[in-house]
């Protein structure tokens, strides 16, 4: 059944070279996101071995949920939509992007996106943690192309 969607779908888009151009990027940034997203929960593993702190896990593992969740919405929108500017596609880019800067100030206001040491708090004898570099939302969303 899935083949068959899939099937029609493609000879439904082969006669719009603007989806063409437009969906592949969108793809494409929706996978650097689902990237980005792997490297900010490693690097908050990494943070939170040297320095545990319950909260500060639990309100990450949700952002990164939320985040993935957004992505694989996004995914799913590039593969169904019918054309560059429609708005499932377009409400699930912002939810992606929306959902990625939420993660990164999250990141940032607790120190672990340039890991900064919390005053004052636990210290595992984990290795010390590295700065994460990521680009903000609003690069990760011009990336995406225009929307």
């Amino acid at each position: 059944m899935r083949r068959l969607a899939l099937l029609a779908l493609c000879l439904a888009l082969t006669g719009c070279p603007a989806l063409w151009a437009a969906l592949p990027r969108v793809a494409a940034g929706a996978s650097m996101i689902g990237s980005l997203l792997d490297v900010a929960a490693a690097g908050a593993n990494a943070y939170l071995a040297r320095h545990p702190n319950q909260a500060t896990q639990q309100q990450v593992q949700t952002a990164l949920r939320r985040a993935h969740a957004a992505v694989a919405a996004l995914h799913e929108a590039a593969l169904a939509a019918s054309d560059a500017h429609d708005g499932d596609l377009a409400k699930a880019r912002t939810e992606a992007v929306d959902a990625y800067g939420e993660l990164l100030a999250l990141l940032l206001a607790t120190g672990i996106l340039d890991a900064t040491p919390p005053p004052g708090g636990a210290e595992g004898s984990a290795p010390l943690p590295e700065p994460l570099h990521l680009p903000d939302a609003a690069t990760v969303d011009a990336l995406l192309g225009p929307g």
